[in-house]
């Protein structure tokens, strides 16, 4: 048995082991639940928008990431059903950031997943008048597989199902938008 000295001072430092930073995703929103930028619903129809992907960054991801994978979903959309708005994946592990519009401009890399309306880019929110807003969760994963593991067009579902047992972390921020 250690003298009680030297249990108090090895009880006082475990605090002090640092644990790894959390993964997170951030946007230049704000913080989580703030209202998603006009320019980044759609642009059809009355939607008000322009149809500008969200800038994205995100720090701390695990050791052993590969590649990094995003969507963008609607769960209010289709009255419950959801809407996917975004599927990409792909993204390089050196990676932490894309800029606004990166989808529609190409300047991101990977590829692009099927969306609920069979594009391979953004497509911004354009949630029914009158609803209340609709939250849409942005979600990054952390992969251990190679930016080159998957084929271009997954839905999101095929995307969950094919990196299931590949996730290393997860984070996502909520935003909101209504008209």
């Amino acid at each position: 048995m250690l003298p009680r000295s030297i249990t108090l001072a090895v009880c006082l430092c475990l605090p002090m082991l640092a644990q790894a930073a959390p993964f997170t995703l951030k946007t230049p929103d704000g913080d989580d639940n703030a209202l998603l930028r006009q320019a980044n619903a759609a642009n059809t129809g009355d939607c008000g928008g322009e149809n500008v992907s969200p800038a994205l960054s995100w720090s701390n991801a695990p050791q052993g990431t590969q590649s990094f994978a995003v969507v963008l979903h609607d769960p209010d959309g289709q009255k419950g059903l959801g809407v996917d708005h975004w599927v990409h994946y792909g993204l390089k592990a050196t990676t932490h950031e894309v800029g606004a519009d990166a989808s529609l401009k190409g300047s991101i890399e990977g590829v692009g997943g099927t969306n609920s309306k069979g594009l391979t880019t953004y497509s911004g929110p354009c949630p029914p008048v009158g609803e209340n807003p609709h939250h849409y969760v942005i979600q990054i994963y952390a992969l251990d597989l190679a930016p080159e593991a998957l084929p271009a067009g997954l839905t999101r579902d095929d995307l969950l199902g094919r990196i299931k047992g590949h996730v290393l972390a997860n984070t996502s921020v909520v935003r909101r938008y209504g008209r």
